[in-house]
């Protein structure tokens, strides 16, 4: 992983999965790990987070983290 620039919130990192460039930021005061929905989405096959974000199966995942969680876990940067 190679951190590629900071700001007074996030640090910024990119690295690989399978070859293909993930953004991971970390927040630089609770150090909470955040994933870009776009490179999350190329990971797992879909053209866009557009594309990925439609899918049911996505849909049906995150309804059930906020059944067990209370919280959900998106985030908007």
């Amino acid at each position: 992983m190679i951190r590629t620039h900071y700001d007074d919130t996030y640090e910024y990192y990119l690295s690989y999965f399978e070859g293909t460039p993930v953004k991971i930021l970390r927040d630089r005061k609770t150090g909470e790990i955040l994933f870009d929905a776009a490179s999350v989405a190329e990971c797992l096959g879909y053209s866009s987070t557009e594309s990925m974000m439609k899918d049911d199966q996505v849909l049906d995942c995150i309804s059930a983290h906020i059944n067990q969680t209370g919280e959900s876990p998106l985030r908007r940067i």
